[in-house]
């Protein structure tokens, strides 16, 4: 009963918080700050403001009063909203057999998401320049970020605008129960107890610059829809360097097309996931991949 009563409270908090926010800032603070800085300036402020704040802190209210209801086949955002389909799972020997296979077919390991990465990261979006490990944003799975990602960046030069890019969550058996965990832990049981390490991947590729976020009007990346040939894309390179010893697929829904993150885009998922097992890469796929 207490915590029933604590969680309302706090329900009413946020939701109070965000209605004070909202007041403040166009009643209160955006007049002052026009009268101090140019309106266009004033304006762009007041979008941040609201774009990195309110609105996330709006939808974090609305995910505490009702629950999300997503598939578990999608990694989430930090407010709970549905987001990348997961659609690859890698399986290794070792980390270290992951790591290497993924370098050797040109995928570049993303930076930590540090305020200074980001600064380098905007700077080489701004300029156009060359971040071949540019930060990702935070997804979630199993109730955690992911713990690694990879990226192939495109266009003339090659910039974070465009890019191949894929998130990792290691599959951790014993793990705390949790309802994503359970069901990867049970389509995948039979690489268990085999000494294997099992990674859930969710493969997209950001195709142009400057959509926007439509629950929270954030700036982002134009993905394409089509994420099903960004997993296979992602297969391919590591055929390349024969690192693949065989390739299955698990049906871990239906096919089907729902909105993504962003205005004007939506997602296609076939319905299946792609399971490759891993093998030493061949001395040949070693010399393409340094030769390229």
């Amino acid at each position: 009963m207490l915590g029933f009563i604590f969680r309302w409270l706090w329900r009413l908090f946020v939701f109070g918080l965000v209605l004070l926010l909202t007041y403040l800032t166009l009643f209160k603070f955006f007049p002052w700050l026009d009268r101090q800085i140019p309106m266009v300036l004033a304006i762009f402020i007041v979008y941040c403001f609201f774009a990195y704040l309110v609105i996330p802190l709006g939808f974090r209210f609305w995910q505490l009063v009702f629950k999300p209801n997503h598939l578990p086949v999608y990694a989430i955002t930090s407010d709970g909203w549905a987001s990348d389909p997961v659609n690859i799972v890698i399986v290794s020997q070792s980390r270290w057999q992951f790591m290497s296979s993924m370098r050797l077919a040109r995928w570049v390991k993303a930076d930590p998401s540090s305020l200074v990465n980001l600064a380098k990261m905007l700077f080489a979006m701004v300029l156009r320049k060359p971040y071949p490990a540019a930060p990702f944003s935070k997804l979630y799975l199993f109730g955690r970020k992911q713990d690694v990602g990879f990226q192939i960046q495109t266009g003339t030069p090659p910039t974070p605008w465009h890019r191949h890019h894929v998130r990792f969550w290691r599959l951790r058996e014993g793990e705390v129960t949790h309802q994503h965990h359970s069901f990867w832990q049970n389509l995948l049981l039979r690489f268990f107890g085999r000494k294997k390490q099992v990674w859930v991947g969710s493969a997209t590729h950001d195709i142009r610059p400057f959509a926007l976020r439509w629950r929270n009007l954030q700036v982002t990346h134009w993905i394409d829809e089509d994420t099903n040939k960004e997993r296979d894309f992602l297969i391919q390179s590591l055929k390349d360097i024969g690192a693949v010893k065989s390739v299955s697929e698990i049906k871990a829904g239906e096919p089907l097309k729902f909105r993504g993150q962003t205005f004007g885009v939506g997602i296609v998922v076939d319905g299946y996931v792609k399971v490759v097992e891993l093998k030493r890469p061949s001395l040949v796929g070693k010399i393409k991949s340094k030769l390229n």
